[in-house]
């Protein structure tokens, strides 16, 4: 009994020790978030320019590769900032980013990366490494399970880092960062010119490698509920939500695998059953390999007026800005 007891209390002993090392360096910033952090900054500041109703789009980086902001602007008449830039970050900050730049009477359209649909609450490594170096006041807005994951899950380079590799300099180089971000908020520097034999082996290698959201997909994950949260809180404000789809590689299996074409022919469904408007359909915003600049979410720029000229046409037949 002695033995159990002296057991338990070394275990919370150095739990909360190694909880001690985790928030001491909270806050501080680390390179691997720096791009992300100087885009959001970015963003922030193009949305400070705009005065009066805007579109604001929201999602990773399909979104930040995926849209061109100003055809987009010139169909309906209104300013649009692109607030997309990594889906690595996960729903909870990638929402808490969005409410940042939105503002009363604004459009959010909603084209998220599928597997955020399905996040079940438990945070991945940049998502981590965001939380704790760029946005620790996030955590707030985190369950107690997404805390601990983050707590436990964190590893003792990460803690070092966090510490002794204090990033302050912007990035200035490679295809992320904001030095690529113009005045709407789109990844610049996209074209065909742009894309490397390296950056195209990239694309290549998602071919063999389809994805499985249809398999992962859980119509009752918490993202689901951080999306309700979401909704509601632009409901408040009368912001109008319209949630899109998100470009992907067309790949075989999305369409000969009962799951996962289940899963694109669906997920429509699934968003219009907790009473919010979804406007397209997931197949016609997959695309060949050869539109894809690096990754299977990131368009070239020729692609993006394609993937932008779609959202127009499904708009404009839902009524966009008329209901």
């Amino acid at each position: 009994m002695k033995f159990f007891a002296v057991f338990v209390f070394s275990v919370v002993f150095c739990f909360f020790v190694w909880l001690g090392l985790v928030l001491r360096q909270a806050g501080h910033p680390t390179k691997m978030s720096q791009w992300i952090f100087d885009a959001y900054i970015k963003k922030e500041q193009i949305a400070k320019q705009i005065h009066g109703k805007k579109i604001v789009l929201v999602g990773g980086s399909n979104v930040l590769f995926g849209v061109d902001s100003k055809l987009l602007s010139k169909a309906f008449g209104l300013s649009v900032l692109n607030d997309g830039v990594n889906a690595g970050i996960e729903l909870p900050c990638i929402l808490y980013e969005a409410k940042k730049v939105i503002r009363k009477g604004d459009i959010v359209i909603m084209s998220l990366e599928y597997p955020m649909y399905s996040y079940e609450g438990k945070p991945g490594v940049q998502m981590i490494d965001y939380v704790l170096s760029r946005e620790p006041s996030c955590l707030r807005q985190l369950t107690w399970k997404e805390v601990f994951y983050i707590v436990w899950h964190v590893d003792f380079k990460r803690i070092l880092a966090g510490y002794f590799d204090l990033s302050q300099g912007s990035v200035t180089k490679g295809v992320y960062g904001a030095q690529h971000i113009d005045v709407y908020g789109d990844q610049t520097e996209t074209a065909l010119a742009y894309r490397s034999k390296a950056l195209y082996k990239e694309v290549l290698a998602y071919t063999t490698k389809p994805e499985k959201y249809g398999a992962s997909f859980d119509g009752h994950a918490l993202g689901w509920k951080y999306l309700a949260e979401f909704v509601q809180w632009c409901r408040k404000r009368d912001v109008q939500v319209v949630f899109m789809p998100s470009t992907l590689m067309r790949h075989a299996s999305y369409f000969k695998n009962p799951k996962e074409h289940w899963f694109y022919t669906h997920i429509a469904d699934e968003v219009r059953k907790r009473g919010w408007v979804f406007v397209g359909k997931p197949y016609d915003y997959m695309y060949p390999q050869e539109m894809y600049f690096n990754t299977n979410f990131h368009l070239i720029d020729k692609a993006r007026k394609i993937r932008t000229l779609q959202m127009v046409k499904d708009l404009q037949a839902y009524g966009f800005m008329q209901k």
